[in-house]
C-alpha cells in the first residue's frame, strides 16, 4: 500500500507496491507531495498535478504529457528522458533540476523558472518562452529552441 500526502493534511491511498513505474493516469493530485520519492517511470498522463511539489524527487522517464503541473515545484529533480509534452507548467519551479534528455514540446511555460536546470538534449520548442526564467540553465547544440530564441539572451549557458 502507497499513501500520497496533501499539503492541505489529507492522505490518498494507493493498492501498489512502488511509485516507480505506476500508472497514477487521470487522479486528482493537486497539492500532492512527491518530495525525495522515487517516481521513475510512473504515468500520470490526464492527471491534475497544480500546485504539487516534487523537490528532489527522481522522476527519470515520467509521462505527464498533457498534464497540469501549474505552480507546481520540481526543484532539484532529476526529470532525465521524461515526456513533458504539451504539459501546463505556469509558474512552475524547474530551479536546478536536471531535464536532460526531455521532451517538452508545446508546453506552456509561462513564468515558469529553470534557473540553474540542466537543459542538455532537451526539446523545448514550447509556448510563451520568453516568459520563462533561464538564468544559469545550461544547454548544449542539442538543445532544441523555439525559432528566433536566443537562450544566451534570457541567462541560459551553453556547455
Amino acid at each position: 500500500m502507497i499513501t500520497i500526502y496533501f499539503d492541505t493534511g489529507e492522505a490518498l491511498s494507493l493498492s501498489m507496491g512502488s511509485l516507480v513505474n505506476s500508472n497514477l493516469k487521470g487522479l486528482e493530485l493537486h497539492r500532492a507531495i512527491f518530495d525525495s520519492l522515487d517516481i521513475s517511470g510512473a504515468d500520470f498522463t490526464g492527471s491534475n498535478l497544480r500546485n504539487s511539489s516534487f523537490d528532489h524527487s527522481l522522476m527519470n522517464r515520467v509521462v505527464m504529457s498533457g498534464v497540469a503541473l501549474m505552480n507546481a515545484t520540481l526543484i532539484g529533480a532529476q526529470i532525465k528522458e521524461a515526456d513533458l509534452s504539451s504539459v501546463l507548467a505556469i509558474g512552475a519551479d524547474f530551479s536546478e533540476a536536471d531535464i536532460s534528455m526531455s521532451n517538452l514540446k508545446n508546453a506552456d511555460i509561462y513564468g515558469a523558472s529553470f534557473i540553474g536546470a540542466n537543459l542538455c538534449d532537451t526539446n523545448l520548442d514550447v509556448r510563451r518562452i520568453d516568459e520563462a526564467v533561464f538564468s544559469d540553465a545550461l544547454y548544449n547544440d542539442r538543445t532544441v529552441w523555439p525559432k528566433d530564441f536566443d537562450p544566451e539572451k534570457h541567462g541560459a549557458v551553453k556547455v
